[in-house]
């Protein structure tokens, strides 16, 4: 039997169709997890956040996240301390939501967190506290190796 141009077109509509097939199989195995559960919310009220944003960079130095042994030190300066007496800290791995974690801490010493309580990877450390009934936020980035 010979090859001809009819074999030719036969054999690229099948893989195409087969390619096609595999595509929305992937796809529909794909997570389509946001963010957050109320992403189009705060995204309607982001220019409050710009706002929350500009009035904490002067913050941006005061609080050092590192890595030491098997604990995340987060160290935070005495000024912040004083203006404040809880901080709430989001860890936000962007590649798996399961691994996210919320924390609640006391500003009266320094905060250690043992690397044990998350999974390897990026994490975004998102931390908030109120003073004088203003929000601030600020975002720092770890690696967990």
């Amino acid at each position: 039997m010979k090859f001809n141009w009819g074999h030719g077109i036969f054999i690229f509509m099948t893989v195409f169709i087969l390619l096609g097939f595999a595509a929305i199989i992937f796809s529909i195995n794909q997570s389509e997890d946001l963010v957050s559960d109320d992403y189009y919310d705060k995204g309607a009220d982001y220019s409050q956040q710009i706002e929350v944003n500009k009035r904490s960079d002067i913050y941006q130095d005061s609080i050092s996240i590192d890595i030491v042994n098997s604990n995340i030190d987060v160290n935070i300066c005495e000024s912040l301390k004083a203006n404040t007496d809880t901080l709430f800290m989001h860890f936000y791995n962007p590649s798996d939501k399961k691994s996210d974690i919320k924390l609640k801490f006391p500003l009266s010493n320094n905060i250690s967190i043992p690397v044990s309580t998350f999974k390897n990877g990026r994490y975004e450390v998102k931390m908030s506290w109120t003073h004088l009934n203003n929000l601030f936020n600020l975002k720092k980035d770890i690696s967990i190796k």
